[in-house]
């Protein structure tokens, strides 16, 4: 297609990926408990058990869902499909090996066909230089538009730029890794994967359920500001429903082997911990292994992502439950917005949404997810 300007001002954002680098890592024990966390709350978990879910929030103090997330938009609006219109989508897939980013592939390359388009897939095995030459390639080949999850997006800083310069406008999740962070420049609009939202979520479960429960929490050794909020945030919500934060230990990889060894490490140092959150759901079955070994089946633990492991074992009882995060969707919507933009459908579209059908699964909701990850 012949490209023209642009007739829209945008407001520049970026991408940061959810749980992509999660491959590859080193162990990083973080260790840095709260003087107030480590001694409080270890008898919670029994306590609550005993009382019911009403019972139980009615004695938690549950704070609204509120900050710069929540004021966000959850979609880019659907486009109005215009027929004979012909364009082609430029996609780089950090790896299309990793179960929540194949699912990301697949929703663009469906989503791209249904709007009347085709899809250029470069895949980059996990290479961050790869990823920077196949960004390159797909500015080389004139797409009309660039959708991605980027492993490092300081490394595709001057790509970025030339995209712009030629017309191409760049379509990017997750960065800025949090909502109310300064805009990316050259990236035409970012969804993010909800992990305020997420982070929200699962501690207000616990806090219903287990008032004043200790916690710790399991993330992943890579120095990324967004895997780090990813957890982190975890612990900002927690303190905020009276939670009492024991300890943090990274794993190497999202995996259920270093998620055992991390949850290992955690209960070794405080054997009466009432909860373990992962930064993943490979981490979450890892550390129920971890716990059983241990002989500890008091320990409720909740992942996140909504695989396939991790939701029968939320049916089985042996999480207590996971964040379900919708991969295929997050990139529906960033064709959407490329689509959009293409076609001058009118109006400005939001710099950034984030992902509005995330949901916590639980043992009594797990079978509405008829299409797992994985």
């Amino acid at each position: 297609m012949t490209r023209s300007p642009h007739g829209r001002r945008w407001s520049l954002r970026a991408l940061l990926l959810l749980a992509v680098l999660v491959a590859s890592a080193t162990l990083a024990a973080c260790g840095s408990s709260d003087d107030d966390g480590a001694t409080t709350g270890t008898q919670a978990s029994t306590a609550a058990a005993a009382a019911s879910t009403t019972e139980a929030a009615a004695t938690a103090d549950i704070p609204p869902f509120e900050g710069a997330e929540a004021d966000l938009p959850t979609s880019f609006p659907e486009p109005e499909i215009k027929d004979g219109f012909a364009f082609t989508i430029g996609y780089s897939n950090p790896s299309k090996a990793v179960p929540a980013l194949g699912a990301q592939q697949a929703a663009v390359e469906a989503e791209v066909e249904r709007l009347g388009g085709k899809t250029v897939v470069l895949d980059a095995g996990m290479s961050i230089q790869k990823q920077a030459t196949d960004v390159e390639q797909l500015i080389n080949q004139g797409v009309d538009a660039i959708i991605l999850s980027a492993m490092d997006p300081n490394s595709l800083t001057p790509l970025l730029e030339r995209a712009s310069k030629e017309g191409i406008p760049v379509f990017i999740n997750d960065l800025p890794y949090k909502a109310g962070l300064p805009p990316v420049e050259n990236v035409a609009a970012s969804i993010l994967s909800g992990n305020d939202r997420s982070a929200y979520e699962r501690a207000k479960l616990v806090a219903e359920q287990f008032p004043g429960a200790t916690y710790g929490l399991i993330g992943i050794g890579i120095p990324a500001p967004m895997l780090d909020y990813y957890v982190s945030q975890v612990k900002y919500w927690g303190e905020k429903m009276g939670l009492k934060y024991v300890d943090r230990v990274d794993a190497e990889t999202d995996s259920p082997e270093a998620g055992a060894k991390a949850a290992a490490a955690l209960l070794a140092k405080d054997p009466d911990i009432d909860v373990i959150f992962a930064a993943g759901d490979g981490l979450a079955v890892g550390a129920v292994t971890a716990a059983k070994q241990a002989g500890n089946t008091d320990v409720k633990i909740v992942g996140v992502g909504g695989y396939k492991q991790a939701l029968q074992a939320v049916k089985d009882g042996d999480l207590l439950a996971t964040w379900f995060t919708d991969s295929g969707e997050l990139h529906r919507q960033l064709v959407w917005a490329a689509y959009d933009t293409l076609t001058e459908q009118g109006g400005e579209l939001p710099a950034q949404v984030t992902l509005g059908n995330g949901k916590i699964i639980t043992k009594d909701n797990a079978d509405t997810i008829t299409d797992p990850i994985g």
